[in-house]
């Protein structure tokens, strides 16, 4: 049996459900891939893996929208969380060993999340909330080399982003960021470097503007 006929049978037994309601694309190279809890709600998705024993998995009550997710090499991982909804983006793993995590009631508008090289990660938090044409990715997809040691210079490194954080419309968060709990990034920021808790950044490159600040999704008029 073809292993992309093998991967509906196993593992989407609601299959043909899903494609009439949702328009399901799929794209399977490879074996032992699978995924686990499809029957959430899925709209105009496109999943492509190329590669084997790669794993994509969906909390209970996640609303998936026209998001792409790519994975192309092997024992890679692409875990959503409960009560999501992921709208307009591409989750996008390239080589082997990486995982991408978004946690329980995390929101996200559209972004472009990519981890790029074997054995790096991006775990997103908690009750996040990403706002539109957000990027967040451990790497740069090309070499840069130094011509003294002729060694490449720019490895990739994880992105580890906490609970309840609020990232502001066409942000960027790039390799190696740490950002902890309750902090808001501001329109437009390029994060490089780690955010304490329960401050403001903003700014390019981004700076701490405000501290002892936390943010809800409710506005407030009083």
């Amino acid at each position: 049996m073809h292993d992309g006929v093998k991967f509906y049978h196993y593992f989407f037994p609601i299959y043909n459900r899903i494609r009439t309601i949702a328009r399901l694309k799929t794209r399977i190279v490879g074996s032992g891939n699978t995924c686990s809890n499809l029957n959430i709600f899925t709209s105009k998705c496109n999943f492509e893996i190329i590669g084997s024993t790669n794993h994509i998995s969906f909390g209970e009550f996640s609303k998936i929208g026209s998001v792409r997710l790519k994975i192309i090499g092997d024992n890679n991982t692409i875990i959503i969380g409960k009560h999501c909804r992921i709208m307009d983006s591409e989750l996008w793993i390239e080589d082997n060993n990486c995982v991408i995590s978004i946690g329980d009631f995390t929101t996200v508008e559209s972004a472009h999340i990519a981890v790029t090289e074997s054995n790096s990660k991006i775990r997103i938090g908690e009750d996040c909330m990403l706002a539109k044409k957000i990027v967040i990715r451990t790497g740069d997809s090309h070499s840069i080399i130094d011509l003294e040691s002729n060694k490449r210079i720019n490895y990739a490194k994880s992105v580890q982003i906490g609970n309840h954080v609020w990232v502001g419309e066409r942000s960027t968060i790039l390799k190696g960021v740490n950002i902890e709990d309750d902090v808001i990034i501001g329109t437009g920021a390029i994060i490089t470097t780690d955010c304490p808790a329960n401050v403001i950044m903003a700014g390019v490159p981004a700076k701490i503007l405000r501290t002892n600040v936390t943010w809800k999704r409710e506005r407030i008029d009083k």
